[in-house]
């Protein structure tokens, strides 16, 4: 039976041009550049897995990886700089999940074919894969710990053995696209090897959560888990979740974690907060960071900086903490500080 074809011709148009700044990688993470495919192919199997290659055609530039690797979510850059096919050994306990940001791809993934210059590929542990890229393709590779995708299905759903098997799959939608790449960009934020780590601490989980998420509600993994009917949710999960965020604000909440310490399901705990305090379980955590920052600007006995109390309280674009700030308070957090008694 010949697999199912996701051809180019069917993708968003808008969907198709490179976005070579998602693909920009700090120099610090390069882990070769050279001419030998042989090289390539130990450097990127030990990322990876091992695999075989044929390489035909003219060489364009030489191939070359860059790789933050993280806990249980990874994110690599790779290009081989020529015609090359691929064919790896099956991966057992992760997912790839491959952007394709310029040049194209042909990946095969059990019986499932993807076939284009642009589109997010999800290929499952557990099945054989073949892939194929043109001499200037490059690739944006999210390596995800299938226990993991597992552990946040069962958070939110609130179905504790239930099990979350991916399956292979294309976005290709400029929307799904262009969603996957801004969660990347946070990941990659997260992973940067100049990140200080307490902002690391605090941002990693976060972006792998989200990530995971999207991924899952993709693949419409979470059909069906709705939590408990409307009537049946304690307000008791409430006042656990919010004297949880209120005395761990400073730390790297999840909605898992959150929901863990209310003693209740992702989906349940969105819901109780919508209705009962009328705002997301994180907009309330970022609600309560503010709140966080604005009492040690105005510490009289404090010599914290905007950026340090910024920082401190998780607020890793200043850009964005400033505008937040500043629609919370009606001033700017400089302001705040001149006024500091």
């Amino acid at each position: 039976m010949e697999p199912a074809t996701v051809p180019g011709t069917a993708f968003d148009a808008a969907a198709s041009a490179p976005d070579w700044h998602a693909a920009e990688m700090p120099e610090s993470a390069r882990l070769f550049e050279s001419g030998d495919l042989g090289l390539a192919r130990d450097e990127i199997g030990r990322v990876y897995c091992p695999y075989r290659y044929r390489a035909g055609g003219a060489s364009r530039h030489p191939a070359s990886m860059h790789n933050l690797p993280g806990a249980q979510v990874g994110l690599s850059r790779f290009a081989y700089g020529r015609e090359i096919a691929i064919e790896p050994e099956v991966f057992p306990d992760f997912a790839l999940v491959l952007a394709t940001v310029a040049g194209h791809a042909d990946i095969e993934a059990g019986g499932f074919r993807h076939s284009g210059a642009a589109g997010v590929v999800v290929v499952p542990p557990g099945v054989a894969s073949r892939y194929r890229y043109s001499a200037d393709n490059v690739q944006l590779v999210a390596r995800i710990d299938i226990g993991r995708v597992a552990a946040v299905g069962r958070a939110l759903s609130g179905r504790g053995g239930a099990r979350f098997a991916l399956r292979p799959q294309a976005l290709v939608r400029r929307a799904q696209v262009a969603r996957w790449l801004a969660l990347l960009q946070g990941l990659k934020q997260a992973l940067h090897p100049d990140a200080p780590p307490p902002l690391r601490a605090m941002l990693l989980p976060r972006a792998e959560e989200l990530l995971i998420l999207d991924l899952l509600f993709e693949q419409d993994a979470l059909r069906g888990t709705e939590a408990s009917p409307a009537g049946g949710v304690s307000p008791a999960c409430l006042r656990r979740a919010v004297a949880f965020i209120e005395a761990h604000a400073d730390q790297p909440l999840t909605l898992l974690a959150v929901a863990g310490a209310a003693q209740c399901s992702v989906r349940t705990l969105q819901r109780v907060f919508h209705d009962w305090r009328g705002i997301g379980v994180m907009q309330f955590l970022k609600a309560v960071r503010l709140q966080r920052v604005r009492r040690v600007l105005l510490d009289a006995d404090g010599g914290e900086t905007v950026t340090g109390a910024a920082l401190r309280w998780g607020f890793a674009h200043l850009g964005q903490f400033a505008v937040d700030y500043r629609k919370a308070f009606g001033e700017k957090p400089s302001e705040t500080l001149r006024r500091r008694g």
